[in-house]
C-alpha cells in the first residue's frame, strides 16, 4: 500500500450532489481537498447515447436489486454521481418536511433564512427554472391536458438546464453539458481552485483522519486518472463521506473496528421512493423520449394518499423493462413505442428501522427493504389515477402493475375493479427507485441517529457525512436540492487548514 505524502485538509468520498458541493465550498475557502470517486470521469464527449455502453455509468448496469428482489435501485457510478444521469429536476424540500426535521429530529439550522438564501443561490448558480411552453413535448402536453380535464391541478417542474436541445438521453449523460449538475458546475470550479480528483477508486475502509482505497484501471474513453492502479492510504484533518445511500453506510460498516464506533443505527431508516414508470399506447404517434422528458407533476394526492405523479420518458431498453408483460403482448406494446405516453409514480415511503443497508461477507452493500402495506396501498391508488389520465388522454391500450389484463377505453368505469392490491406482485413486476435516502440519519442523539446536526459521526472527531443518507425521513420530492442544502451546511463547519 502506497501512502500519499501530501497531507490534505479534507478528503471527500463521492462527487455527486453532496460531494461536489462540499468540494466546491471547501476549495473556495482555500482548503486542500482530495475527491475520491468510484466511477469513471466522463465528460460530454464521452457520452455516446448507446444504452449498452452507457449502462456502465450505473452500479450493476442500473439495477441493484434489494435482497428480496422486489425493488431495483438505479445508482450512478460516475464522476458527478446522480447529477450526471438525472433529468435535472430541482425541487425545494417541502415545508412540512423541514418542519418535521426541525421539530422531531432537532435540525434547527434549517431556518427560513438559511434554507431560502441557500436555495436562491442554487437557483442563480444552476439556472433552475421552468421549461418554456415551446420546449414541451407531446407526452408532457397530453399529461397536462388530460389531468386538467379530470379536475386535477398540474404544476410545472423546475429544471437546472442551459441550452438543452431535447435529445432525450438525460439518464445516459448529457452530450451538451445542458444539465447544470456537479459534473458541469461545482467540480470544475473545485478543481480550478486546487482540489484533486481521483476516479475509478473504491474506498475500502476509513479510520480517524485516514482513507484506504484502491484505484482500478481506467475505462477506455474517459479522462486520464490522477493516480495509477494500486492501493493507497491518504490522510486529512477531516473525512467527508458523500458516497450515496448505497455506499456511505457500507463504508462505515466496513470500518467499525478502525473507528471503534458501533452505532446500531448505521444503515437503518432508509427510504427509497418506490416507483413505477407506467406506459400506455396512444392512438397517434407522439414525441415522447425526444424533447425534454420531464415538465409537469401532480402533488395533489401527496398528503392524502402519499404519492406524486410526474411526467417522464425513457429510451427503448428501460421502457421495455418497465412494461409488465411477456411474449407477444409485450412485443405488440413495444412495437408502438412511438405512440407511447408515460407517467412516473413516486410513493412517499416511511422511514422504518428494519429497512436498511447492510454488507455481505465481501463487504459489499446489501439493500434490505420490505414494501410496507401503506406503501402498497399508495402505489395502487397512484396506478388507478394514472390509468384515469391515460384514458382521458385518449390512450387505446395499456397494461399496468396491479392488473391482469390489457386495459382499453371501454374499461373507464371499471378501474377500481381491474386495478387492485391483490394483483400487485413485486416478484413479478419489481419496483424501481432512483431516490434512495437515509441510512446515516442526522439528529441530536446517538441513540436515534448516526451523525449529529453538523453531520459529524457520533463518537468520531473527524468523520462527517454529506449526502442523502443524512435524511431523517423521506423528503417526498426528488432529493437533489435537499442534498445540496444539507451538504452546504456540513461544508460550512469550521474546518481548518492543515
Amino acid at each position: 500500500m502506497l501512502k500519499l505524502e501530501k497531507k490534505y485538509d479534507a478528503i471527500i468520498v463521492g462527487s455527486g450532489a453532496g460531494g461536489g458541493v462540499v468540494a466546491d465550498i471547501l476549495s473556495q475557502k482555500g482548503l486542500k481537498c482530495l475527491i475520491i470517486e468510484s466511477g469513471a470521469y466522463r465528460k460530454a464527449e464521452h457520452f455516446n447515447q448507446n444504452e449498452s455502453d452507457m449502462s456502465a455509468i450505473y452500479y450493476n448496469r442500473g439495477a441493484v436489486f434489494s435482497k428480496n428482489m422486489h425493488l431495483a435501485l438505479a445508482a450512478a457510478n460516475a464522476v458527478g454521481g446522480s447529477t450526471s444521469v438525472y433529468t435535472g429536476v430541482s425541487f425545494r424540500p417541502p415545508q412540512d418536511v423541514l418542519n418535521k426535521w426541525k421539530s422531531e429530529f432537532g435540525l434547527d439550522f434549517l431556518t427560513d433564512d438559511f434554507v431560502n438564501s441557500t436555495l436562491d443561490s442554487f437557483d442563480s448558480d444552476l439556472n433552475i427554472h421552468e421549461l418554456p411552453d415551446d420546449e414541451i413535448n407531446e407526452n408532457n402536453k397530453l399529461f397536462k391536458t388530460a389531468a386538467e380535464s379530470l379536475g386535477i391541478n398540474v404544476k410545472k417542474l423546475k429544471l437546472n438546464l442551459v441550452n438543452c436541445n431535447g435529445q432525450g438521453f438525460c439518464n445516459l449523460g448529457c452530450t451538451q453539458n445542458a444539465k447544470q449538475g456537479t459534473l458541469v458546475v461545482q467540480l470544475p470550479r473545485a478543481i480550478a481552485n486546487g482540489a484533486e480528483l481521483v476516479h475509478h477508486a473504491t474506498v475500502d475502509t476509513i479510520s480517524e483522519n485516514a482513507v484506504y482505497f484502491s484505484v482500478r484501471e481506467a475505462t477506455a474513453g474517459v479522462k486520464e486518472n490522477l493516480l495509477p492502479t494500486g492501493t493507497y492510504a491518504a490522510s486529512a484533518k477531516v473525512i467527508i463521506l458523500a458516497a450515496g445511500v448505497l455506499n456511505t453506510p457500507a463504508i462505515l460498516l466496513r470500518s467499525v473496528k478502525q473507528l471503534q464506533v458501533n452505532n446500531p443505527n448505521i444503515g437503518r431508516f432508509i427510504t427509497l421512493h418506490p416507483a413505477f414508470n407506467l406506459h400506455a399506447v396512444n392512438k397517434n404517434k407522439i414525441t415522447n423520449y425526444t424533447g425534454f422528458p420531464k415538465a409537469y407533476y401532480i402533488d395533489q394526492y401527496s398528503e392524502t394518499e402519499g404519492y406524486y405523479l410526474e411526467t417522464s420518458f425513457y429510451y427503448r431498453g428501460i421502457t421495455s423493462k418497465n412494461i409488465p408483460d411477456w411474449g407477444e403482448q409485450h412485443a405488440e406494446l413495444m412495437s408502438n413505442y412511438n405512440k407511447m405516453m408515460s407517467i412516473l409514480i413516486l410513493s412517499h415511503d416511511k422511514a422504518k428501522y428494519e429497512n436498511r443497508i447492510t454488507i455481505n461477507k465481501k463487504g459489499q452493500p446489501v439493500i434490505n427493504y420490505k414494501v410496507a402495506p401503506e406503501t402498497k396501498t399508495s402505489l395502487v391508488n397512484a396506478i388507478r389515477k394514472a390509468a384515469e389520465i391515460f384514458i382521458a388522454a385518449g390512450c387505446t391500450s395499456f397494461r399496468l402493475p396491479a392488473t391482469k389484463q390489457i386495459i382499453t377505453q371501454s374499461d373507464k368505469n371499471n378501474l377500481n375493479e381491474l386495478i387492485q392490491e391483490k394483483y400487485l406482485d413485486f416478484a413479478q413486476t419489481p419496483l424501481s427507485t432512483a431516490h434512495p435516502q437515509g441510512g446515516c440519519r442526522m439528529g441530536t442523539s446517538e441513540k436515534t441517529s448516526v451523525v449529529d446536526i453538523n453531520g459529524k459521526l457520533w463518537g468520531s472527531k473527524s468523520i462527517y457525512v454529506a449526502d442523502a443518507s443524512l435524511f431523517p425521513t423521506s423528503v417526498k420530492v426528488n432529493p437533489y436540492e435537499t442534498i445540496m442544502l444539507l451538504a452546504t451546511h456540513v461544508a460550512k463547519q469550521n474546518f481548518d487548514k492543515a
